[in-house]
């Protein structure tokens, strides 16, 4: 009885180890293929030639009405030279903190709130033909849109000319804090591209684009209350009013902002680049009318700078001016109706980027290179703005200063 015991014992190690070899053995192969596999793989890298990128960058905003923007970044894409395919994606997280007089205003307190963007990019080169898609969602606590669009290309003349056609569709979600989302606001975008771009001469390009694009749906802010003002008193109220005098004239009653539920915004962009010595000049100029009566004209130039093999500069400059939307007034006023009684009116808005304006914005950007390898290349880039916006037609502010900071670092392997 004792020695089939330990006859049992000795079959059951027995069968215990074979079992732990078997499930080396398996482990050893599975990782013999996948060092297999990771090989090929490296080998197909080397011989289809991909190019990597990586990047990660840290933007700050500033401005004298006290909304401040922190938005970290980074990115990646791989392109396979020998198929003509690229694959990007990049993910930023804009943090905003604002105590803006439009809040003051309202008695608000400061507010504080958090954005995550994240979006990807595919893209293919067949000849003389490059088509592109992308997608992209953007989440806010209270505000939720998903986009997604396409592009393509064709090659014509040499590459002299080519032709593009693009377009895209958004879906937004709008809402406010502590409501169901049932309750949400729907809004709905989708636009056109049409252009071309074609090469003048040796040194020397420009392109032309064409825009469309159509919004439906709710385009008002749910949190931005409107001063009213009795009838006749609107235009007592000057420019730039402050706080404490708006308070004083203006009737108890602060209605919600109301927008049309339709806008339809139409841009023509020209641009024109040259390269000479070490300098190329960009200079671009846009065209943009609406629905809503604002016409707007927006220049912008450029030119980039190499300062040797490792650093290039660039300086940069930029004017806006804009008119006013048909419906914007400084000062609302109440209106009569046909029973005698009175009313708000039908469309206003608190937003003074809908009035007339002027904005002036220069700075200066650089680019540094680390490494000297062809085939590990690193970067740092810097950039500086500041900005300076005449309002000509709004409450509590007149101008408005702002600075943009950027700091980034890349990388490209091939």
């Amino acid at each position: 009885m004792r020695l089939q015991l330990i006859r049992a014992q000795a079959m059951r190690r027995h069968r215990a180890r074979c079992r732990q070899a078997i499930w080396i053995a398996q482990r050893a192969w599975l990782l013999l293929i996948l060092i297999c596999g990771l090989r090929a793989q490296v080998i197909s890298v080397h011989a289809r030639k991909l190019t990597a990128q990586a990047s990660t960058e840290l933007a700050g905003y500033t401005d004298s009405t006290h909304v401040n923007v922190a938005s970290p970044t980074v990115a990646a894409s791989v392109t396979d030279a020998e198929s003509g395919v690229s694959v990007s994606g990049r993910y930023l997280v804009d943090v905003v903190s604002a105590a803006s007089v439009d809040i003051v205003a309202t008695a608000s307190p400061r507010w504080n709130e958090v954005r995550h963007v994240g979006s990807l990019e595919a893209s293919v080169q067949r000849g003389p033909l490059h088509v592109s898609g992308s997608a992209g969602i953007s989440r806010e606590p209270d505000y939720l849109s998903v986009s997604a669009g396409a592009s393509a290309s064709l090659d014509l003349l040499e590459k002299n000319l080519t032709p593009f056609v693009g377009f895209r569709y958004g879906h937004d979600d709008v809402g406010v804090k502590g409501r169901p989302r049932a309750d949400w606001e729907l809004l709905q975008k989708g636009g056109l591209q049409l252009g071309a771009t074609f090469v003048i001469n040796h040194f020397m390009i420009a392109s032309v684009q064409l825009d469309a694009d159509f919004e439906r749906g709710y385009l008002a802010k749910p949190y931005r209350y409107i001063p009213l003002f009795a009838p006749g008193t609107g235009a007592d109220i000057p420019v730039g009013a402050a706080i404490d005098e708006v308070n004083a004239k203006r009737i108890p009653e602060r209605p919600i902002e109301r927008l049309p539920s339709a806008r339809n915004r139409y841009a023509v962009t020209g641009r024109i680049a040259a390269r000479r010595g070490p300098a190329t000049l960009r200079i671009d100029e846009r065209i943009y009318t609406d629905s809503w009566g604002v016409s707007a004209t927006t220049t912008d130039a450029r030119v980039m700078i190499d300062l040797g093999s490792r650093v290039m500069i660039w300086p940069h400059l930029r004017f806006h001016a804009q008119s006013g939307a048909s419906f914007w007034q400084r000062a609302y006023e109440l209106l009569p109706t046909e029973e005698g009684a009175w009313t708000v009116p039908r469309y206003r808005t608190g937003d003074r980027e809908l009035s007339k304006l002027n904005t002036y914005t220069g700075g200066l950007g650089g680019k540094f290179r680390l490494t000297d390898q062809a085939d590990s290349i690193w970067h740092i880039t810097c950039q500086l703005e500041a900005g300076y916006t005449s309002f000509f037609d709004a409450l509590y502010i007149t101008s408005r200063w702002s600075v943009l900071s950027v700091i980034g670092i890349s990388a490209e392997w091939n």
